[in-house]
């Protein structure tokens, strides 16, 4: 197979500040985040307070946490919006309540920028001072897939433990209805199919993106399956931890033996585990090239610029950016570690 190659964005990124020095308004960015205790959005948070703490040092922002909760959310950029924020950078608790937000940010006259989880494209073409910064998932799902496929054909033998010719695999999904875990998923599927990697899914279930509850999931499944699985698929990086938890407590993973996983964030702490060869690989997106596009559309809108100025993307459908994917595997997982260490 074709060694997989994707776009790395350079850790460090130089700006020019002139259309702010010459702008008559100072941006006072109002940030909210789904869930502070989130692993991968944790990351963009601590991101987004290295670049404005380097980059813009005497720029008050406002950033809160949605606690997962939408109405906690809601009623938190409200307080955003009465403080004087000109501008919104919003990560939905959940993406169908972008409507709602917008409709505070159109209420207020503000630029609002969403990043990590997608109101409908139709809501975000019902303002002209609304765009979005995130991830291509259905992309994402795809490289799994292209993981789960290489490691079959370079080692059936290592991988095919029953000896059947089928790859017989789990899936751990993260919320219901969400976007971002179905298209990870539906990825995934089309492209092991069009691959002609011969498998089977013996089951899959959501997790919620969170790690307790993908290990209970998989004890559950390791009950009924037992041996009978070779491979699990994970919508994110905090679920294969937990998987990973629940196949070394059943002597699934040993000195001698591997079931192995996939993964998505290639977060800091799988980093080991895929130089083990325990995760065969992850997906980067890089949480800190994430920061500083989010900050600096915010800075754009409010300054009456093209929203892009001073960033290396192109829009798609007019509104959205995709930060783009970085394969990691053993050989390369330093590159995950060295992004994430910028926004520690």
């Amino acid at each position: 197979m074709k060694k997989i190659t994707a776009l790395f964005l350079a850790l460090i990124m130089v700006f020019s500040l002139a259309s702010l020095a010459s702008a008559d308004e100072k941006p006072y960015i109002g940030i909210s985040i789904f869930d502070y205790s989130n692993n991968f959005v944790g990351y963009i948070r601590n991101g987004i307070d290295y670049y404005m703490a380097e980059n813009y040092p005497d720029l008050e922002y406002l950033m809160v946490d949605g606690e997962n909760n939408q109405s906690t959310q809601t009623e938190r950029i409200d307080t955003m919006i009465n403080r004087g924020v000109n501008v919104l950078v919003v990560n939905p608790v959940d993406s169908s309540a972008g409507d709602t937000i917008l409709q505070k940010a159109v209420d207020a006259d503000i630029p609002i920028i969403f990043f990590n989880r997608q109101p409908s494209l139709d809501v975000l073409n019902s303002y002209d001072k609304c765009w979005y910064v995130g991830l291509d998932t259905f992309y994402q799902g795809q490289l799994e897939a292209e993981l789960a496929n290489e490691a079959w054909v370079t080692d059936q033998a290592r991988w095919d433990v029953n000896g059947d010719g089928k790859l017989q695999y789990v899936l751990l999904k993260g919320t219901p209805g969400h976007s971002d875990a179905e298209d990870r998923a539906n990825g995934f599927k089309s492209k092991i199919e069009e691959l002609g990697t011969p498998v089977e899914q013996l089951a899959e279930e959501y997790a919620n993106w969170a790690t307790a509850k993908a290990q209970e999931v998989m004890e559950t499944w390791i009950g009924k399956y037992g041996d009978q699985i070779e491979m699990v698929i994970c919508g994110n990086d905090a679920m294969a931890l937990g998987a990973v938890e629940a196949l070394r407590a059943n002597d699934m993973i040993t000195d001698e033996k591997i079931v192995p996983v996939v993964g998505v964030n290639a977060l800091p702490e799988t980093a080991q585990l895929i130089k083990d060869g325990v995760m065969l690989g992850s997906i980067l997106t890089s949480t800190y090239s994430t920061a500083i596009a989010c900050v600096e559309m915010a800075m754009n809108a409010v300054n009456g610029v093209d929203v892009l100025t001073g960033l290396d993307y192109e829009l798609e459908d007019g509104k959205i950016i995709r930060i783009p994917e970085t394969v990691i595997l053993a050989d390369n997982v330093d590159l995950a570690i060295a992004d994430y260490k910028t926004a520690k």
